[in-house]
């Protein structure tokens, strides 16, 4: 059963391995980190920038 999952610090480190590790099982994964100005998705773009919005 496939999952969603938020990882916090998911541009480098733990944070990028654990969610390309959860992407590879089939799991949704919303990435972010303070360092860059960005927030990715697997969903589409519209869902993105709505976390991006609620996060900033």
């Amino acid at each position: 059963m496939a999952r969603t999952f938020v990882i916090t610090g998911a541009g480098s480190g733990i944070g990028h391995t654990t969610a390309e590790l959860l992407r590879r099982r089939g799991d949704t994964v919303i990435g972010v980190d303070l360092r860059g100005p960005d927030v990715w998705s697997d969903y589409d773009e519209a869902v993105g920038s709505k976390f991006a919005r609620i996060m900033g």
